[in-house]
């Protein structure tokens, strides 16, 4: 993180995967509560869903279905 490229890369990733990980935390993503790597790659792949379903209903974004 010495670099001038290497603080704008950090500060980008503070941005954005932070912010997602935050919110997956207040809707209760802090614990799986099924066994298995399936499952919790399961659960994990719903939580993004819906994350990125929020982002899209918070930013305008219409819902196509194609």
């Amino acid at each position: 993180m010495g670099s001038h490229d290497g603080k704008v890369l950090y500060r980008r990733h503070g941005a954005t995967g932070e912010c997602a990980n935050a919110q997956l935390c207040r809707r209760g993503l802090q614990q799986f509560n099924v066994r298995g790597l399936l499952k919790a790659h399961a659960v994990l792949l719903w939580h993004a869903l819906a994350h990125n379903f929020m982002r899209m209903r918070s930013l305008g974004l219409a819902f196509v279905a194609g």
